[in-house]
Formats: C-alpha cells, structure tokens, sequence
C-alpha cells in the first residue's frame, strides 16, 4: 500500500473499481478522498461548478464575486463547433466583428461594449496572436465579465475570453472523429491519451481540415498538433509540458460593402456568400506555436506553488482587398436611393499586404497558503507575473502602374451586386514601413479569499504593474521616413473587492467592484486594441475602467443553476482628439449597464439545458462632437438556448438537442450612421451515441435567414455575412 499513499486519488479509483476499498482504508487507517465519475450528460449536463481563472485558485463559481460564462466541452460537441467565435455565440453580450467559420482577417470580439481582442488568454496566460483560434484542442471557453486587472493585468476593460487546454490524465482514450458538410466542410481530428505509468500519461491531438466555406472561394486548410506529457499526476509535484502546432491557410475576408449613406446604409443586396475581393490573389497564412510549460507543487495540505512558463510564436503573412461601393453607377451617374442596384459599382482595391512575425515569454509564479486565524479562514494568493512581448509588422504596397513614380494599388470597378471576383491584376510588391513595438511586464499581486462564516465570504486583493512598451517605425520605401522611437512606463495600481452572503448552500449573493487599466502603450494585434505608441499618445496616461456589480446564484437541485448580475462598466478617460487643436487627450467617458442571466444543467436526468440572455443599455457620454451622446456599438438585448433530451427504452441512445442565438439591431460604429438588423437563428441535432461510435447529424441556421452578426471594425459601410443554412455530419468513434 506504500505507492498508493503517495497517489491517493490514484488509489481511490483502483479500489472504488475493484470493490474493496472500503475495507483497505479501514485496514490502513486512512481515509480515501471520495471520487465521482459521472459522464457529462448523465452527471450536471451543461452545468460547470468551479474554475481556477479567475482566482487562480480552484473555486467554487459560487464563492466568485463575478459574472462567468462557461461553455463545456459538451456543448461545443453537440452544436458541432469548431472556432472560438462559433463558440462565443453562445455568450449573450458579446459583439461580433469577427466572421462565423473561422475565415475573418481579424477576429474581433467586444464584450460588455468593449473590445477583446488583446483579452485573449489559453489556459489563464496572455494569447495576444493574430491568428483564427479553432478548439481541437480546447476543452472549455470561459467568458470572464467585467475588468479584472487583479488577475490579468492591463487590458480587460469588458472582460476576458480564456480557453482551457486538453491536457493528459490517467483516463485511457483513443477517438477518432470525421466531419463532413454541406458547404464542402472535410475536417478530421483525433484525441489520444495514453497511460505510461502510474503518475505519467501523454496525450495527442492531431488536426487535418481542408473546408469550403460558404463564402465565395474561401477554403479554410489546416493542420493542428498539440501534445501533452504530464508526470506526476495525483502526486504533490505535478508537471505538464504542453506544446500546440496550428498551420491555416484561407483567404482574408473584410465582409460585403452595404448601401451606404444613399440608402441608408442598407444591408447588401446579394447572398451572404458574396465575396468582395480577388480570389486569385487574397490569401492569408497563419503559422503559430506556443509551448507551455506547468509546475504544480503542494508543499503541504496547506502550501501550494504553481509556476508556468510560456514561449509563443506568432506569424502571419496576408494580400487583401477592399470593397467599397462607388458614388457613381457604372455610367457615371450619381447614386440615389432609387438607383436600381444592377447598376451601383463598387471598386475592388488589392491594397493590404503585411507579414507579422510576434512572440512572447510569459512567466507566471503563484504561492497559496491556507490559513486560519480564529474562525477566519484565508485562501491567500501571491504571486508574481513577468512577460515580454514583441510585435514585429512589415507592410507592403502593391503598385499597378511600376511605370510611373506615384504608387496606385490595383484595382477594378465592377458590378455590386455580381463582382468579378476573378480578375486578372499586374502589380509589384515592395516593402514599406516595418512597426516594431515591444513591452515588458513586472507586475506583483496579492489576494486573499476570505471566509468569515459559513454564510460570509469575501474576495480582496491589489496588484501592481510595471510596464515599459516602446515602438520605433521604419519607412523601407523610397517616399517614407523613419517614425520614433517612442517609450513610455506606466505603474499601474489596480484592484478588486467582493463581498459574499450564502444563506443556504443553495443561493449566493454577491457585490463587487474591480478596476482595468489600457495604456497608451498597450500591445494588441488589432487596431481596436492595441494602439502602440505614437507622437499623439505617448505623454497620454493610460485609461481607466470601473466595474460594479450586484449578482446571485440559484442551484434549484444538484444539477440545475441559475445565475444573474447586475453591472455598471464605466471608462471614465478615454482617448479622444480635441477637434479644437487636434491633439489626442483623455476626455472621454463611456458607460454599459446591464442585466445578465444564465441557465445551466439538467432539468431532468434526460432533459440539458444552457441559456442566457443580456441587456445592455451603452452610452458615450463624453467624446468628440460627432460621437457624444450617441449609443456605443452593443445590442440592447442578445441571448442564446440550447437544450437536449436524450431518449430511453426501446430508443436509448438517440438524443435530440435544438435551440436558438440572436439579438436585437444596434449600431455599428460610435456616429451612430448604420445598424445591422436584429436576427433570431435556430440550430438543430439529432444523433445516436453508442460506447464505441457516436452518428451526429447539425444543421445551422434551419430556415436559412439572412443576417449579419456585426460589422467590421466601428465602420459604417461594411458589415459580416452570417452563416447560411448548412448541414453537418459528425462521425465519432473510439477505439478503447
């Protein structure tokens, strides 16, 4: 019995399995910790109970003075998912300026009315690459509201998006899994975790996908490889090293060019698979690893260190074009809103090119003590965050006249409503400015998870961050002159404060307030972001944003939670250029209240149920004369349901599932010129699940309706096609 005091969860499940553990432990004098296998639609459905983001401790969601979304592996597999942002749809208070399927130069998520995109984390460190994130191997999203600096430091103003890694366990598995759809969709992965002793364990997740989208001539190929090798597992000294390989080849997609301000900005006359560029010459390649390596050790029951180190390489090189409707019709004549649309011209520009080659080295040490003093308890957190990132951005520019001294990117003008999208082009590419921008991070935190009574708990802590970012710009054209360098330091305070009444074990309340800052110099992949520093911003303090927030939480049995919150987020300095000297100064301010709920489990052992919905009421209530007073870009009302039943007797092992995302219009950029309509689409499954096979019949959007999830990057006259009616096969089956 000697090895098995060193592994006790180990141990547990060997003697839970051979029926004699009971009287083992008697014999041993030791008490075995109790270990439930339950499988997900059996056990809590689409119920997740704890997470160790937000705290970087292991927590109960009800001890978390925050408003959490959680997506199971459960759900993205029967929605048939495969893409971050088809995940998200699932999220009520997320906005889209990101395409469905995976296939948008930028993906662009903003939460709560403000944007993500340098809020994106895996496995709780930064994940600032500009590439198209598909879940392979991802085992859960988290959608974290609100700023939470404390625990992520600069950036998320909204919130933040983390995916949770496969990782290997003592669990043997080997799947093997086939997608095919309407639109061309070919995607194969495979899931292998192998046992190689008692504490060591390796898993491989393999990825091939070669997908015609529904739009226009993009295909999607790509291939993952991400394994991970643990040691030591249910020991006190607990290692994994992970390693992730993503290779996507497609093409940019900056959505349709809608009516513009003749008709209103009217959504575009054609099919949402219409695409507006050059399909001989758009392409995008993304080629990004990120190696990651995890230490856990407890020290005692009491004393625990984790420490992860984390190297990521990002890079990127992309040709892209631009749609933009014309003024004029294809005679020349001006365009009215009774202009007859097989007459409006829109011209094709090949203007885009860049090569992106960023990396990143994150280092993250966390010490947690428990302790109690009288009947106080703490669950105290220290640690220590180091990182340095580096974005190196070399553009082009394409000239279609070599023979004169002036560059002219080439393009076409074509019909709008039928563009020709296979033109040939003549052009040279030569290189031009090359941005390289840099910042290091030392930052210092502490928290404590308090715990006055059974009823009474608390969540404080305050964490300080050192940021030094700089930016230097070189003009390589023959026109272009060098820009920088630029620097700037920030030390940035910041903090959050939760108060926690759980009556019963049933119902917890909760009032919080957290802070976020973005500096100046804050590096983001897009535009929406990161800024980088410039002569406008350099000397500019980093804005600030405040959260409140009221919320509770419901469990009606085992299996079944509500959850709800009430929040004010507030920025209270925004940048904005002063139209009085045209200088850019902290004078804005924009504020989102709002009201969120979420539903998750199981109504009945066989019935699942996930569900939310939010309202969000966003304002700029300071800014530039054009954009005061107007509402920000969110939708009042957005919401998602998805709900399962799983057949019994003569019909076990069918399960239906079926259910519906959508949200009412909102405004596309901070004028307030263009809104994409509300929408409402319904998805359906049906599949039989067996021990060795599972047979998954998806189809998305059923009655085929034509909507448009956002538009593209606070522009008012162009907006992203959503995904037409389209059908999915799953073939899934294990080998073990």
């Amino acid at each position: 019995m000697s090895r098995f005091r060193k592994r006790p969860i180990a141990a547990a499940v060997v003697l839970m399995l051979s029926g004699t553990g009971p009287a083992l432990a008697q014999q041993e004098s030791q008490t075995l910790p109790e270990v439930k296998v339950t499988s997900p639609p059996e056990g809590q459905g689409f119920k997740t109970d704890s997470t160790s983001t937000a705290t970087r401790t292991p927590t109960p969601l009800r001890d978390i003075p925050q408003f959490i979304n959680t997506i199971p592996e459960t759900l993205i597999r029967q929605e048939a998912i495969t893409s971050l942002s088809d995940a998200l749809r699932n999220v009520p208070g997320i906005t889209m300026t990101a395409a469905e399927g995976g296939v948008q130069a930028s993906q662009v998520f903003w939460l709560r009315g403000f944007p993500v995109a340098g809020d994106l984390f895996l496995d709780g460190v930064r994940d600032i690459g500009e590439y198209n994130r598909d879940l392979f191997n991802i085992q859960q999203v988290e959608v974290l509201k609100g700023p939470a600096a404390l625990t992520f430091g600069r950036g998320s103003t909204g919130g933040v998006i983390n995916q949770v890694s496969k990782v290997a366990d003592l669990l043997p598995r080997s799947e093997a899994v086939l997608m095919l759809g309407t639109n061309g969709e070919r995607r194969l992965t495979g899931d292998g975790n192998f046992v190689l002793g008692d504490t060591t364990a390796l898993r491989i997740q393999v990825l091939g996908e070669r997908t015609d989208t529904y739009r226009d001539t993009i295909q999607n190929n790509q291939v993952g490889f991400a394994p991970s090798l643990r040691f030591g597992i249910g020991t006190d000294l607990d290692i994994t090293l992970n390693y992730e390989y993503l290779q996507t080849r497609s093409k940019t997609d900056y959505g349709q060019p809608n009516l513009g301000p003749s008709y209103n900005y009217r959504m575009p006359p054609v099919p949402l698979t219409t695409y507006y560029g050059f399909a001989n010459y758009d392409y995008t390649n993304w080629y990004t690893n990120i190696a990651t390596l995890n230490v856990q050790w407890k020290a005692s029951d009491s004393l625990s260190v984790r420490n992860v180190t984390r190297w990521a390489s990002y890079k990127r090189d992309m040709e892209a074009s631009i749609g933009t409707l014309n003024t004029t019709t294809l005679t020349g004549a001006p365009v009215t809103g009774n202009t007859a649309y097989d007459q409006l011209a829109v011209t094709l520009t090949h203007n885009k090119a860049r090569d992106n080659d960023d990396q990143v080295l994150i280092n993250q040490t966390d010490v947690t003590w428990k302790v109690a003093t009288g009947s106080l308890k703490h669950t105290l957190t220290g640690g220590l965050d180091l990182a340095t990132e580096r974005l190196d951005r070399q553009a082009y520019a394409f000239d279609g006249t070599p023979t004169t001294a002036k560059i002219d990117a080439p393009q076409i003008v074509t019909q709008y409503i039928n563009p020709d999208i296979n033109a040939n082009l003549n052009y040279s590419k030569t290189p031009q400015n090359r941005n390289v921008s840099t910042a290091d991070t030392i930052a210092v935190y502490i928290q404590d998870q308090l715990e006055f009574s059974r009823q009474w708990k608390a969540v404080l802590g305050i964490r300080y961050d050192w940021y030094d970012s700089k930016t230097n710009q070189t003009a390589l054209g023959p026109a272009g002159t060098n820009v920088g360098p630029f620097q700037r330091t920030d030390n940035l305070w910041s903090g959050r404060a939760g108060l926690i009444w759980q009556p019963t074990d049933r119902q917890s309340y909760y009032a919080s307030w957290s802070n976020g800052y973005n500096p100046s110099g804050e590096l983001g992949v897009y535009g929406a972001t990161g800024t980088n520093l410039s002569v406008t911003n350099q000397y500019l303090d980093p804005e600030e944003t405040y959260n409140y927030e009221v919320g509770g939480q419901w469990d009606f049995t085992p299996s079944l939670r509500l959850r709800s919150a009430i929040f004010r987020t507030e920025k209270t300095n925004a940048r904005v250029t002063d139209p009085a000297d045209g200088i850019m100064k902290l004078l804005g301010k924009r504020r989102v209240d709002g009201v969120e709920m979420e539903l998750a489990g199981n109504i009945t052992s066989q019935w699942s149920i996930y569900g939310g919905v939010a309202y969000m009421d966003g304002k700029i209530l300071e800014g530039d004369p054009l954009t005061q007073g107007k509402h920000m870009t969110v939708a009042p009302w957005s919401g998602s349901v998805w709900t399962a039943y799983r057949l019994a007797g003569d019909l076990a092992g069918w399960q239906i599932a079926g259910g519906a995302f959508g949200s009412t219009e909102r405004w596309i950029d901070d004028q307030n010129r263009a809104k994409v309509p509300g929408y409402l689409i319904w998805n359906a499954m049906v599949g039989y699940f067996q021990r060795k096979y599972d047979v998954q019949f998806n189809v998305i959007n059923i009655f085929d309706s034509k909507y448009y999830p956002g538009g593209y990057q606070n522009n008012p006259n162009r907006v992203l096609p959503g995904q037409p009616l389209t059908g999915l096969m799953t073939l899934r089956y294990r080998f073990n």
